[in-house]
């Protein structure tokens, strides 16, 4: 798995944590990720401004991170399903999981507004 994917992984699982934020070892477990490939994606997470940490926990820099979900529209992907989906990881075109036969997108797609 790459930087990039550890770190999109991180920034996933600290946005679905929201105000209360993520201990690296929380992070850890969740991603089933060592936590020297963790730290080393957090130190550039950090760098980049993208994660802040209080508290010895992680949370997204934004500081508007809101306890309820907005709507969301296809052209700006808020509240796209992949977000938060489980099997993200396992997802892609000819695979066992796929955006092509995904119900959560579908469903997600027909009630959003359009940009």
């Amino acid at each position: 798995m790459s930087m990039k994917e550890v770190s999109e992984r991180i920034v996933s699982a600290i946005s679905s944590a929201g105000r209360e934020g993520l201990h690296i070892d929380e992070i850890a477990s969740k991603l089933d990720i060592d936590t020297k490939t963790i730290a080393d994606a957090i130190k550039q997470l950090l760098k980049e401004k993208r994660i802040k940490m209080e508290d010895a926990r992680y949370l997204l820099q934004n500081d508007a991170v809101s306890d309820e979900a907005e709507a969301g529209t296809v052209g700006d992907l808020n509240g796209c399903p992949c977000y938060h989906c489980l099997r993200i990881s396992k997802c892609g075109v000819r695979q066992p999981d796929s955006p092509l036969k995904c119900r959560e997108i579908e469903n997600w797609m027909a009630t959003s507004e359009t940009a």
